[in-house]
């Protein structure tokens, strides 16, 4: 499956099915109380534990401001017939989630492990429905990874353009970047402002992407298989809340509740000054 978000806002969109042209799922997020507005950032600390857990975490030490301690917002998920079938309540930066007729919990909950191993330039995390489905982050990439085959399952293309022709990389091997088995590829490489990502199948179809590497040039796609044990909306929100710990862990532009043009603007000059430092090196 090839989903577009017609948004920058990961959590106010609409996700296109590429195959049928057709609005597959809607996205959205309210705020259930009569709060000031303001910016409110999703702060992913650099370990897992600490966003993850609604009781145990740093912000329980350190309280944050009163008016954002008491915000309350919900994010639901919608299929194409508009039926809910997903929702996030958000106490404050903690997402309690339930999907269809379950109450899945928190963050330790929808992953398949409350700790972590934490690697210089690597983040992974399994998911609940399969221990062997990886979810691989980089400072450039967020990937799907089947470790049992050593096949991608999921990736994420964010800020591309779509070259028209198939889609299906779904029985690509993984990359060895490095000696590393949790390791994969970047799709863009640090030196270049525009490349091309070509991912193919074993019939030989071939998907390419163009990654601008601009925030605002070119459409984020999630490119993913489904599951036998897991709704296709579980790995949307898994890949949600990836995004969201890859920002904190790699310290990028954080996401914010508020004002997704300033978020935008925001990622887009912390992209070029970032480019800036690793040319000057």
């Amino acid at each position: 499956m090839l989903l577009r978000f017609t948004t920058a806002d990961m959590l106010n969109t609409a996700l296109l099915d590429i195959t049928t042209g057709q609005q597959a799922y809607t996205i959205s997020t309210v705020l259930e109380t009569g709060l000031l507005d303001g910016i409110e950032p999703i702060e992913s600390p650099s370990t897992y534990a600490s966003v993850a857990s609604s009781s145990n975490s740093s912000e329980n030490d350190t309280p944050p401001s009163p008016s954002f301690s008491r915000r309350r917002r919900r994010t639901t998920i919608k299929d194409q017939s508009q039926k809910p079938i997903a929702s996030l309540v958000w106490n404050g930066r903690h997402p309690e989630i339930t999907i269809g007729e379950e109450r899945v919990g928190g963050l330790t909950d929808l992953f398949g492990s409350n700790t972590v191993r934490f690697m210089p330039k690597i983040l992974a995390i399994p998911t609940r429905f399969d221990t062997e489905y990886i979810w691989t982050a980089t400072a450039d990439s967020l990937t799907l990874v089947d470790f049992d085959s050593d096949i991608i399952k999921g990736v994420f293309h964010q800020n591309a353009v779509k070259i028209p022709g198939h889609f299906n990389f779904l029985s690509k091997r993984r990359e060895r970047a490095s000696s590393s088995p949790l390791v994969t590829q970047s799709p863009a490489s640090s030196h270049t402002s525009l490349t091309t990502t070509t991912t193919s199948s074993s019939s030989d179809s071939k998907a390419s992407f163009i990654h601008t590497r601009l925030p605002g040039i070119g459409s984020s796609y999630l490119e993913f298989t489904s599951h036998p044990l897991a709704h296709d909306v579980e790995i949307i929100i898994s890949f949600i809340m990836m995004e969201i710990l890859r920002r904190g862990r790699f310290s990028l532009t954080p996401y914010c509740f508020n004002r997704p043009r300033f978020w935008q603007l925001q990622e887009a000059r912390d992209s070029i000054f970032r480019r800036l430092r690793r040319g000057t090196l």
